[in-house]
């Protein structure tokens, strides 16, 4: 591995959504968004609700990420999702579909958590 590089693994119940060396990454934290480049401080965080941007060289990849954890230390990122999906693996149809049925249920949590995760399959399949 690159000493200007992070090697990277993104992990969800399923399958390995991504794994390699990338430049930098941008991470849905449970407190907001945050940047990751080479040499990071170590750091275990929870993850929230939202987009992953990973960037290497000029390609940029986008997963949607349902909470877990991350983990970085010495320029690895491990990244355990409760959920996750890569961009090509989305079907935005389905998932406007998805979001139109859920917006029909009484207000809740469990509905806004419905919302939030829908919102956010919707906005990686849209870019």
């Amino acid at each position: 591995m690159s000493a200007n590089k992070l090697n990277v693994s993104v992990i969800s119940p399923e399958k390995i959504l991504y794994k390699g060396e990338v430049d930098s990454l941008i991470v849905p934290g449970s407190e907001g968004f945050f940047g990751i480049l080479p040499h990071h401080a170590p750091l275990v965080a929870a993850l929230g609700i939202g987009v992953l941007e990973i960037r290497k060289g000029e390609k940029l990849k986008v997963l949607s990420i349902e909470g877990g954890f991350i983990e970085i230390k010495d320029n690895a990122i491990s990244i355990l999702t409760d959920h996750g999906a890569l961009k090509e693996d989305i079907d935005l149809q389905a998932e406007q579909k998805k979001l139109v049925e859920v917006e029909k249920l009484p207000p809740s949590e469990s509905k806004n958590l419905l919302l939030q995760k829908a919102k956010t399959r919707i906005l990686v399949a849209s870019r």
